[in-house]
């Protein structure tokens, strides 16, 4: 399972291959994996929770691992990035955190994972698959707005605490479609059982 999240220039991808099946099954690790569709960049670093010493070529992944970059490709102006190294070992809640400079568009990226068996041959298909990258939300602050006391209020009666105003996040349209979408199934499955 993969999952992504951004927030400014900070792309976060993480891979949870602990139950991995059919053609990926016999995979013990990554050796190279490749994002792209994320606009155009000047540059990036990459960390893992696994500390992998990885390499940056500015190619895309194929079967055989990163291409090697073309003469005159441009190095001022990425459009894709492709790290390779020695094998990290698959497991659960793996992170890999990529930090951009310039101006990258995070919402949609393009990932590609070359997987390779204990003694370092490809295994599997190529895995290759749009997903979308959820911007990481900052809690919005919460506002206290005092109530004065009036002059009609006596000495005996309790005074009004002051209000609280908290402001909560506002969904996305597409978290709202994607629940109304999930509850349409839900209710045609019921239907349908009935």
């Amino acid at each position: 399972m993969f999952t992504s999240n951004f927030t400014g220039n900070v792309l976060t991808l993480e891979i949870d291959a602990a139950n991995r099946s059919g053609g990926w099954a016999a995979a013990s690790a990554i050796d190279a994996l490749s994002i792209k569709t994320i606009g155009s960049f000047s540059g990036v670093t990459m960390s893992s929770s696994g500390g992998a010493a990885w390499s940056l070529l500015p190619t895309e992944l194929n079967s055989k691992g990163c291409a090697a970059a073309k003469a005159g490709a441009s190095t001022t102006s990425l459009t894709r990035l492709c790290y390779t190294g020695a094998g990290l070992a698959l497991a659960d809640n793996m992170l890999f955190t990529f930090t951009f400079t310039g101006t990258p568009a995070l919402s949609a990226p393009h990932l590609k994972v070359h997987f390779v068996d204990a003694k370092g041959v490809k295994t599997g298909s190529l895995l290759s698959l749009d997903f979308p990258a959820t911007p990481e939300l900052i809690p919005a602050p919460s506002i206290t707005l005092p109530v004065k006391e009036t002059a009609s209020s006596s000495a005996g009666s309790p005074l009004i605490p002051a209000a609280t105003n908290t402001t909560s996040n506002v969904p996305e349209p597409q978290s709202i479609a994607l629940l109304a979408a999930g509850f349409a199934m839900l209710g045609l499955t019921r239907r349908r059982k009935s």
